[in-house]
């Protein structure tokens, strides 16, 4: 199990790294201008387009609807980017919450694998704390399970209310920072600041987590 997890965790980094590569080439490329006028020229089809995949990925993890918001960077700028990420993620999330909501454990056997759906049923929310803890299990583990965390919500009916808010301050807290690092590596600035940010900020959730959940 250990091992097959440390290749899960491997691949994600790798197809991380090298997604991250082949856009950076793609953005100093001679194919980039011709794609940038086409897209100014067709901004609001491009936009839905991205808000729909955007969706998509959120409810049907394997398309990863992430990797197209996060490439239109260079294209549209991280602030558009995000907003556009953002919405589709609410929406997405929404609609997660209501399908694990409704149709339960059965309904997340056909997303998700075995490990994934017991580690969802395994947590156990401390009343009172439904909104700190959305956030705290998106910041800690939302690059990997982000949909799981969607689905779970309903599933352990945590209020829609309360999942909603910690959903949104969440994705803000976790989603800016994200977006901003990417834009600074197509720039080339401030890698090193960005990175060892985000090595600080790992361990201080992490000391919390205890806080909301049993």
């Amino acid at each position: 199990m250990k091992i097959k997890k440390r290749l899960n965790i491997s691949i994600f980094i790798f197809v991380a790294i090298a997604t991250l590569l082949v856009y950076a080439w793609f953005a100093n490329s001679s194919y980039f201008p011709t794609f940038k006028s086409w897209v100014e020229e067709n901004i609001a089809l491009f936009v839905l387009f991205l808000f729909l995949v955007k969706v998509a990925g959120i409810v049907w993890p394997p398309l990863g609807g992430g990797v197209f918001t996060l490439g239109a960077i260079p294209l549209i700028g991280w602030v558009h980017a995000y907003l556009i990420d953002f919405s589709g993620s609410m929406v997405g999330a929404v609609i997660c919450y209501y399908l694990g909501r409704k149709y339960g454990e059965a309904f997340l056997h056909k997303v998700f694998d075995e490990r994934v759906v017991r580690r969802i049923k395994a947590v156990k929310v401390k009343k009172n704390k439904e909104i700190e803890a959305i956030f705290v299990y998106r910041m800690l583990f939302g690059f990997t399970i982000i949909e799981a965390i969607y689905y779970g919500a309903g599933l352990l009916k945590i209020g829609f209310k309360n999942f909603l808010i910690g959903a949104v301050i969440s994705h803000l807290a976790i989603g800016v920072p994200s977006f901003l690092l990417i834009q600074n590596v197509f720039d080339g600035k401030n890698l090193i600041i960005s990175a060892l940010s985000l090595l600080i900020a790992v361990p201080i959730f992490l000391k919390f987590k205890s806080r909301y959940f049993e």
